[in-house]
C-alpha cells in the first residue's frame, strides 16, 4: 500500500501534466479512489488533509494585492523605481532583481512579481539592447530572493509544512533563497553580460502620479505588512481586514478583484495536500524518507535533496507538489541516517532546489518570460537558453547544498 499510494501521487502529477489539468483537482480524485476503495477511510478523514488554515492565509493575502493590482497600484510603482536608473543601462537589470525581489517579498508571491515585471522589463531590452535572457534571469532570480518571505504565499506554504514537523524554518529559508539568489543573480549579470552594457539614455517616461485609490491602497498594504511583523497580528485575518476596508472604501470593482486571486494555485496547494494526506496515512510518506534516507548520508543529504527538488519541481509545482511531498519526509530521513542531520537545512535546501528550476520555460516563470518576450525576439533560442538555466540551476543548487550554504542560516 506504500508504495499504491505513491504511485497514485505521481500518477496525479504525470495527469495534469500531460492532459493540462490542474493537478490539486486530480490529487482529490486519487486521494478519494486510494483513500476510501483502497484504505477504507471515511470521507471526513480524506477531506481533513485539506489545509483550511493555509488556504484562508493564501486567500486573504492574493486578494489584498490582487486589489493593488487590479488597480493599477503595483505597476504604477513598479514603473516609478524603474525610471531611478536615469538611463543608466547597466543598472535596470540590478533595479529589476531588487524590485521583482522586493514585490515578490511583501505579499504578491514571486509568479506575481514575475508576471508583473516581465511585459515591462522585456519592452526594454528592445529599446536599450539587453540581452533577453540576462533580463529573464534576473527578474526570475530576483523573484526567488523574495518568493520564500514569510508574507509571500510560497514562504507561507513552506513554513506552515515546516511547523507541523514540529521545525521553525522562517528565517532560514528566507536567508538561504536570499543568499542563492544572490549569488545566481551576480553570476547571471556577469555571464550574459550585464557588465558590458552601454549607456542609451532611454528613460521611462510619461508616468502618472498615484490617483487617490492607488494612495489608499498603498498606505492599507503598508498598514498591513506593519500588523504582521510588527504586532504579530493573524496573516489571514488581517490580510482580509485590508482587502475588505479597500474594497468598502471602493478603491476597485470586487469582481476585478477577485478575478485577480490565483484560483488555480490555491486549489493546486489544497488538493495535493489531501492526496499527500492519503499517502502519510498509507505509509507511502515513510516509506520515501526510507528509500531517500539509504542514499544520501550527513555531507550528501542537502545536496541530494535539493537536485530531488529541483528536479520534481520541473514536472510538477514547487509550493503545490514538491514541497508537501519531501518536507514531511525530513524527520524520518534525519532519525534513519542516525539524528545527526540538520532538519532545517535540509527544508532549505528542498525550497531552494524546487525553485531554482523555474528559469525552465517549461516552469511557470520561464513560460512568462518567454511569452513577455517582443516581436523582435528569437522564441527558440531564448526557449532554449532558459531550459539550458533552470537546468544548471538545479545543479548549482546541489553545489551550494555541498558548501554547506543552506547550513549556515539554520
Amino acid at each position: 500500500m506504500e508504495i499504491i499510494t505513491l504511485l497514485a501521487l505521481v500518477l496525479a502529477i504525470l495527469i495534469g501534466f500531460k492532459k493540462d489539468l490542474n493537478t490539486g483537482l486530480v490529487s482529490i480524485l486519487m486521494a478519494f479512489v486510494v483513500g476510501h476503495f483502497m484504505l477504507g477511510l471515511e470521507g471526513k478523514e480524506i477531506v481533513s488533509g485539506w489545509p483550511t488554515d493555509l488556504f484562508f492565509i493564501l486567500l486573504g493575502m492574493t486578494l489584498l494585492f490582487g486589489i493593488a493590482k487590479a488597480n493599477g497600484t503595483l505597476i504604477l510603482i513598479t514603473k516609478k523605481i524603474s525610471s531611478l536608473a536615469r538611463g543608466n543601462t547597466k543598472l535596470l537589470p540590478i533595479i529589476f532583481f531588487v524590485l521583482t525581489g522586493v514585490i515578490a517579498g511583501i505579499g504578491p508571491g514571486n509568479i506575481a512579481a514575475v508576471a508583473l515585471m516581465s511585459p515591462i522589463a522585456m519592452e526594454l531590452t528592445d529599446s536599450e539592447d539587453i540581452p533577453e535572457i540576462l533580463m529573464a534571469t534576473m527578474i526570475i532570480s530576483g523573484s526567488l530572493a523574495g518568493a520564500l518571505s514569510p508574507l509571500a504565499p510560497t514562504g507561507i506554504i513552506a513554513i506552515n509544512l515546516a511547523m507541523e514537523q514540529g521545525l521553525e524554518v522562517t528565517k532560514s529559508i528566507f536567508l538561504s533563497c536570499i543568499s542563492t539568489s544572490i549569488i545566481m543573480g551576480v553570476l547571471f549579470y556577469f555571464v550574459f553580460g550585464g557588465h558590458k552594457l552601454k549607456k542609451k539614455n532611454v528613460i521611462i517616461r510619461n508616468i502618472q502620479n498615484l490617483n487617490k485609490e492607488q494612495k489608499i491602497t498603498s498606505l492599507i498594504i503598508l498598514l498591513v505588512i506593519i500588523g504582521i511583523l510588527v504586532f504579530k497580528i493573524d496573516i489571514g485575518l488581517i490580510a482580509f481586514s485590508g482587502a475588505v476596508v479597500l474594497l468598502l472604501l471602493g478603491v476597485v470593482d470586487e469582481k476585478d478583484a477577485i478575478d485577480e486571486v490565483p484560483w488555480g494555485t490555491l486549489i493546486l496547494v489544497s488538493g495535493v495536500a489531501v492526496l499527500v494526506n492519503v499517502v502519510g496515512i498509507g505509509g507511502g510518506i515513510d516509506f520515501l524518507s526510507g528509500f531517500l534516507a539509504r542514499i544520501m548520508g550527513e555531507k550528501t543529504a542537502t545536496s541530494i535533496m535539493a537536485i530531488t527538488a529541483g528536479l520534481m519541481s520541473a514536472v510538477s509545482s514547487a509550493s503545490g507538489v514538491v514541497l508537501p511531498t519531501l518536507i514531511p519526509t525530513i524527520p524520518k530521513i534525519s532519525m534513519e541516517i542516525g539524528g545527526t542531520m540538520n532538519e532545517i537545512a535540509l527544508v532549505s535546501a528542498i525550497v531552494v532546489g524546487a525553485h531554482t528550476v523555474t528559469f525552465s520555460p517549461l516552469s511557470t516563470l520561464g513560460a512568462i518570460a518567454l511569452s513577455s518576450s517582443t516581436e523582435k525576439t528569437d522564441k527558440q533560442k531564448f526557449f532554449g537558453q532558459l531550459l539550458a538555466v533552470g537546468l544548471l540551476s538545479v545543479l548549482l543548487a546541489g553545489i551550494l547544498g555541498l558548501l554547506g550554504l543552506y547550513n549556515i542560516w539554520s
